[in-house]
């Protein structure tokens, strides 16, 4: 697994526009869109981060608006065990 992910890595970092005249012509464009497809998907896994980040925390804000009304009952509202009406 770590080879192919060196090897991965090699081959973006020989896609860069810095090593332009150092590359073969054969491998030149190859090379070039995967450097492409790969900054291509960084930013829409950011995108899609933040997306799914702002979704959790509206879930979670949401939660917790509904376990602090559960929590929060006026003493009005409690009764004593037991203390229902005993009209039998």
């Amino acid at each position: 697994m770590w080879r192919s992910l060196y090897m991965a890595a090699l081959a973006y970092a020989c896609g860069a526009p810095g090593w332009d005249g150092y590359r073969p012509a054969a491998v030149d464009r190859p090379l070039q869109m995967f450097y492409q497809q790969i900054n291509v998907a960084a930013t829409q896994g950011r995108t899609l981060l933040v997306a799914a980040n702002a979704a959790r925390s509206t879930y979670v804000k949401a939660y917790l608006a509904r376990a602090e009304k559960q929590l929060h009952v006026s003493k009005d509202a409690l009764t004593p065990i037991g203390a229902g009406d005993s009209e039998h």
